[in-house]
């Protein structure tokens, strides 16, 4: 007895139709505008958990000590004086230069020669106030000159700054905001965000 045989379905299902009802050209043509609206979709939603991402900063991890929305991260890489003192700056230094950094100067005295380069040693004497004119500091009253080397964070970066321009023998008033000086917190009499006053004259440099 032979062994018993497959049954062969091939003609029931020829090469060239489905096993099942219905047209395949149709599918296709159905299929196609639902996989466009499907990509579609997903790059629609995509972008939108990118925008709010951008906006919210709900899921940023990195560098956790800082605000995580974009715009309170603005504000602090850009920030203000307060109404206070910036109705004492328009009153009292209205004319004043004022540097992209937010530093004001008045040249009292002109120097002569180039200005101090970078990582040169300075000599200054110096007056401090606050905005409201009250004297914190001098090296005048000292009897001692300050010395400190340019762009090496010896000083406030107000300090810094304002030095690098002058040329030997200029004397300056510099408005050094809170941002340039001591920041946020307070220091001995100069408070948190304390705008500062500097009479300051170059004496040398080498």
């Amino acid at each position: 007895m032979s062994a018993a045989q497959p049954p062969d379905n091939s003609r029931e299902y020829p090469a060239n139709r489905l096993p099942f009802p219905g047209n395949l050209d149709a599918l296709k043509i159905i299929s196609l505008p639902m996989r466009r609206y499907g990509i579609l979709l997903i790059l629609g939603l995509f972008l939108a958990f990118i925008a709010f991402q951008a906006r919210t900063g709900i899921f940023r991890l990195k560098h956790s000590g800082e605000p995580a929305n974009k715009y309170m991260r603005q504000m602090m890489e850009n920030p203000q004086l307060s109404e206070a003192d910036a109705a004492i700056m328009r009153e009292k230094y209205g004319t004043a230069h004022l540097n992209p950094s937010g530093l004001r100067y008045l040249e009292r005295n002109p120097g002569t020669g180039a200005p101090p380069p970078l990582g040169a040693k300075v000599t200054v004497d110096y007056d401090a106030y606050l905005l409201d004119g009250t004297k914190i500091d001098s090296s005048r009253d000292k009897g001692a000159h300050l010395d400190f080397r340019i762009g090496t964070g010896g000083v406030i970066k107000g300090m810094d700054e304002a030095v690098a321009m002058m040329k030997k023998g200029e004397k300056r008033t510099l408005i050094i905001p809170w941002w340039l000086a001591y920041g946020e917190e307070s220091k001995g009499p100069i408070p948190a965000r304390g705008t500062l006053v500097f009479e300051v004259e170059l004496l040398d440099y080498h």
